[in-house]
């Protein structure tokens, strides 16, 4: 009986820890002239589990092909670079992603307070937006970083609103006089706990069970992600 209890007070402290975990998120994206490079990961189990995605490529094929994005996949089990694939951003892609999301947004009760609520137990660890921008003459790249500083001042004072900032941001805006360059460079880092995310999954069920087909409908966006995610690794 008492290594039957040590072994249930074992798993048990493991369940604890486990819910305790955080799970880590971080969103990349750099544009240096013509050259656009965007990567998110995600680890959890204290880097155990982790999955990265990243984009080294976008282009803009035209308003009938939309973007080109090729993209590359790496998860900790394999420990390898998976095969490269392609696709297209197209408009047709946009309405139907659009679609889904109202009508989540439709078969949810409230689901812009859950997502408020969910947010909230987010920590951003970290946060970087470096922007070089200069239009080729003095005055008009003077105008053009305070618009720049103002367009970021407004998105930091969203993320303060709705998540914990853990973190000084490292915000600026160098103006580059004289010369015509563009380029760009945001880190995001936050982590939330597992538990959090287990109970912010139990609550959007129970939001959806209260309007009728609710949880049938995110089942059934549920399997359509899954298979976008199996086409593109």
């Amino acid at each position: 009986m008492l290594w039957v209890a040590l072994i249930i007070v074992v798993v048990l402290m493991v369940i604890l820890i486990v819910l305790l975990s955080f799970i880590r998120g971080e969103f990349y994206f750099s544009r240096v002239k013509d050259n656009d490079t965007l990567s998110v990961e995600v680890r959890a189990l204290f880097g155990l589990v982790r999955y990265r995605y990243v984009i080294p490529i976008i282009q803009f094929k035209g308003f009938t092909k939309g973007i080109l994005i090729k993209s590359e996949v790496v998860s900790k089990a394999e420990a390898k670079l998976k095969d490269e694939s392609k696709d297209h951003i197209t408009k047709e892609k946009v309405i139907t992603y659009f679609k889904e999301a109202k009508d989540a947004l439709v078969h949810t009760l409230n689901l812009y307070d859950w997502m408020k609520q969910t947010l909230a137990k987010v920590q951003c660890t970290e946060l970087k937006w470096i922007t070089r921008l200069g239009i080729g003459d003095a005055p008009e790249t003077a105008i053009t970083t305070g618009i720049v500083w103002g367009i970021k001042s407004s998105l930091l004072g969203f993320t303060m609103r709705y998540v914990q900032l853990k973190a000084t941001p490292r915000i600026d805006v160098i103006p580059q006089f004289n010369e015509k360059i563009f380029s760009t460079e945001v880190r995001v880092a936050g982590r939330i706990r597992v538990w959090h995310v287990m109970f912010a999954g139990v609550r959007l069920m129970a939001r959806a069970s209260k309007v009728k087909g609710g949880i049938r409908t995110w089942i059934k966006l549920a399997l359509k992600a899954r298979s976008r995610l199996k086409t593109a690794s």
